[in-house]
């Protein structure tokens, strides 16, 4: 068992720590996409940008020489071209001139462009296209961009400068950028896997604490809370707030089944034994008919505190269903009166009334008498030999406020949050029969209603129990 407990931990952290790579992955990926987006912008502007000014320098230079050669003629023109001129220049380039057959008539370039024409296919390679013209060398990873203009007698004039200083630029930005990418990246999975971590520990103590909650059954496990303003540990709080009504639930589940245990005993015993004698009888048939009489009572019993504790239940859990009609409050509890007044009459307990004729309001019928009658039950039941129950209803402010008052020990200070407490029995009570389930039941329904139920202890003795209903 212990081995399998270890495994199923280990899957757990497997588990949380998967969805860690995961999200770690997946940032990382984002960023490093994202990074190469940006690095193709730069690059594509940069060297967009550079290459207009390669086509603008060819263009300015073509034009400065087309106006130098209409204010001579063309030999003259051929003539004063100077190749050291040019090579000293900031920026080295190559002219050519050509007529109209594309025959050099002169042609001056760098000297480290000679692979760039070979001797045997440079005209080939200098064709006149009508626009910007690459030529590239198998040298050299860099091209040469030129241009052309058409000069007198169709002579052609050609002009071009190289690429490399745009490709070393556009080099230093990617290498640059790249080495920039690669530690940024590392830091990125780095950090990622630790920033995640630290956000899903939530995820890891609730998933450590459920996984033990099931294999050890212990309900008392919660997760320590920090003061986090995030929907994670936000989920931390409310799992715990959950074990606590689970384990609340449980618990009184257990106390429930163990009193329902307790109290039925009693009547299934009695059942069994009524049973048991009428057939170990003569075989009366009077015997037989009051055995089942008795059953039939103790059947009764068993069926009406069933019957209370799925009620309680149903109410506490807000699925119980009411059936309001309207109907007159005071005739209700007259007739809840007159039925414990006979119980009262045996003990010599006296059962007094007082309020208006008729109050109105949309109640569950069946579930208030309910109300008033445990109430009554329990004031009958504390209140001594010779003592007197007062039953007071009015109306108050949109309220119907009933207030039933008895000369009984009263409640405990330190009892009275507790009363209301499915199965709770205070000090005064565990010598009296019952569930402890009465006072519950009518707070439910009370709250059911919309109303309010509350109870304290009177200053000359006794208790006061009082319960408020809305009147619409």
């Amino acid at each position: 068992m212990s081995l399998e407990k270890n495994k199923a931990g280990a899957a757990r952290r497997r588990g949380v720590k998967r969805i860690n790579l995961r999200i770690t992955s997946l940032f990382s990926g984002l960023f490093a996409v994202t990074a190469l987006l940006l690095l193709g912008g730069i690059y594509y502007t940069v060297k967009t940008s550079l290459d207009r000014e390669d086509i603008l320098f060819i263009q300015h230079k073509l034009l400065e020489f087309w106006a130098k050669s209409q204010t001579q003629s063309l030999d003259s023109f051929i003539d004063r071209l100077d190749g050291s001129a040019i090579e000293l220049e900031g920026t080295p380039y190559f002219l050519r001139v050509a007529d109209n057959e594309n025959r050099t008539i002169f042609f001056m370039f760098p000297q480290g462009w000679k692979s760039f024409f070979p001797e045997d296919s440079f005209e080939e390679k200098l064709k006149p296209l009508g626009g910007i013209l690459r030529i590239s060398s198998a040298r050299h990873s860099y091209t040469l961009l030129a241009g052309e203009i058409h000069l007198e007698n169709d002579y052609l004039l050609q002009i071009g400068v190289s690429t490399q200083k745009t490709q070393q630029i556009t080099g230093h930005i990617i290498r640059n950028f790249s080495m920039l990418l690669i530690p940024l990246l590392v830091i990125s999975i780095i950090g990622g896997s630790f920033l995640t971590a630290r956000m899903l520990a939530p995820i890891q103590k609730l998933s450590d604490t459920a996984g033990d909650i099931i294999n050890t059954g212990n309900l008392k496990a919660r997760i320590r809370e920090v003061r986090a303003q995030d929907e994670l540990y936000d989920l931390v709080t409310l799992f715990n707030r959950m074990l606590e009504h689970i384990e609340t639930l449980v618990r009184s589940l257990q106390g429930t089944l163990d009193a329902v245990a307790h109290d039925l005993r009693t009547p299934l015993t009695r059942f069994r034994g009524m049973a048991e004698l009428a057939l170990q009888g003569p075989g009366d048939i009077s015997a037989f008919r009051e055995a089942l009489q008795d059953g039939l009572e103790e059947a009764e019993k068993i069926i009406t505190e069933l019957n209370a504790i799925m009620d309680l239940s149903e109410a506490e859990t807000g699925i119980l269903k009411l059936d309001k009609t309207q109907a007159d409050v005071v005739r209700i509890i007259r007739q809840i009166i007159e039925m414990y007044a006979y119980i009262g009459e045996e003990r010599n307990i006296a059962i007094e009334f007082s309020g208006p004729d008729s109050l109105e309001a949309a109640v569950d019928t069946p579930r208030l008498r309910r109300v008033a009658g445990n109430l009554l039950d329990n004031a009958v039941k504390y209140s001594p030999a010779g003592g007197t129950i007062r039953v007071e209803l009015s109306g108050e402010s949109g309220w119907i406020v009933m207030r039933i008052r008895d000369t009984g020990p009263g409640i405990p200070r330190d009892e009275l949050p507790h009363i209301w407490e499915r199965l709770y029995r205070g000090s005064g009570a565990r010598e009296k029969p019952g569930l402890g389930i009465g006072l519950s039941i009518a707070k439910a329904i009370t709250q059911a209603h919309g109303g309010t139920i509350s109870a304290d202890t009177l200053p000359e003795g006794g208790a006061v129990f009082e319960v408020r209903l809305p009147a619409e």
